[in-house]
């Protein structure tokens, strides 16, 4: 076993047990157009669904808030890669338990392993 799939099963292991409270899950929809056609201007819209679950409503700091542009009510989400169907893109909205988000932000560990992802209240 490699170290990314070590991390996996180790954070897996952390939300199935001592995060168990904090863990909520999410599903998305994305809406994508396709085949532009200028000549009617139409395109075909292709829907994609994935899901997953992570630790999605922790809080920015005060510094974050002050010097980065991060809104007091923007929410940070850790979600395991290999338990999200996609790679979540920015402007996705995700539905939860305590509402629609839309993903502002998305960065990826160094290990490939989890995404740091800035949700704002739709």
């Amino acid at each position: 076993m490699g170290l990314r799939e070590e991390l996996q099963t180790e954070i897996a292991e952390a939300f199935n047990e001592d995060l168990a409270d904090a863990v909520h899950t999410f599903t998305c929809e994305r809406i994508s157009k396709t085949n532009w056609d200028p000549k009617t201007e139409t395109s075909i819209e292709v829907k994609e669904n994935y899901s997953g679950r992570g630790v999605l409503f922790g809080s920015y700091s005060q510094y974050e808030i002050q010097t980065l542009g991060v809104l007091a009510t923007d929410k940070k989400a850790i979600v395991l890669q290999n338990e999200v169907g996609m790679t979540p893109k920015i402007d996705d909205e995700w539905l939860t338990a305590l509402g629609s988000f839309r993903v502002i932000y998305i960065q990826q560990d160094p290990a490939s392993t989890i995404w740091k992802c800035q949700l704002r209240k739709v």
